[in-house]
């Protein structure tokens, strides 16, 4: 059965990926410091906008004008966007409660959300590391009500250093939790190098639920335009 799919619209990866995202899930972006996970989340966004899609940009540590300044080095004007109801920028204490949760069903509600990014999920979980039993609970609990809105949502995650290029060998958390990759529906990872070349970035999508995706690394750039990914082979 063909899946709904929800292209991203980022030069070279919905062909990795038959097309997009499957509708109506949750998709993890992993990856060290400066690999370029916001910056593929905006570009995402900012193509959905374009699309006519209304979308929802949840932080729990970035400035919001920080993020509206390396957006507009990139030629993307959400504050345009936001004024014209398209979009949606808030910042969450790192802490979920029913309050929480309410308050985004109603935001999405209201806002006639199809389109979520979390940048980071690891600040949230971050609150609970010390019960894991409700750090899980937790990350499940938002991916749950997500899907039921029914929003395709990205969620940004950091780990310290770089994620490996070769998982053969197993082992090694994709995220600081080391929960939320088994919860989500796909799991895209970031690399600054390993591939060589003049980028010397890379990305790779591990696992993607119904789809048969590109399974190895392939290079990528970050350009004046953002997030390009080169020909996979």
């Amino acid at each position: 059965m063909a899946q709904d799919r929800v292209p991203t619209g980022i030069p070279g990866f919905d062909t990795l990926i038959k097309g997009g995202f499957v509708q109506n899930s949750v998709n993890l972006l992993t990856g060290g410091p400066g690999t370029g996970k916001t910056l593929f989340a905006l570009q995402f966004m900012y193509n959905k906008i374009k699309d006519g899609k209304n979308c929802l940009f949840i932080t729990f540590e970035e400035s919001l004008p920080g993020l509206f300044e390396d957006a507009l080095d990139q030629g993307w004007e959400f504050q345009k966007y936001e004024r014209e109801k398209k979009c949606m920028f808030i910042a969450f204490e790192p802490v979920s409660s029913p309050s929480t949760f309410e308050h985004l069903t109603n935001i999405i509600k209201n806002g006639k959300i199809s389109i979520v990014v979390i940048d980071s999920i690891s600040v949230m979980a971050m609150a609970f590391e010390n019960n894991y039993y409700k750090m899980r609970k937790e990350l499940y609990n938002m991916c749950s009500l997500l899907k039921r809105l029914n929003c395709t949502a990205i969620f940004t995650a950091e780990i310290a250093g770089d994620a490996p290029l070769d998982i053969s060998g197993g082992g090694g958390a994709l995220s600081r939790d080391g929960i939320i990759e088994f919860i989500a529906d796909s799991v895209v990872t970031m690399h600054n190098s390993g591939i060589g070349g003049e980028s010397d970035r890379a990305i790779r999508v591990l696992k993607m639920r119904r789809t048969q995706h590109v399974k190895g690394p392939v290079p990528m750039s970050i350009t004046d335009k953002g997030i390009k990914v080169e020909k996979a082979g």
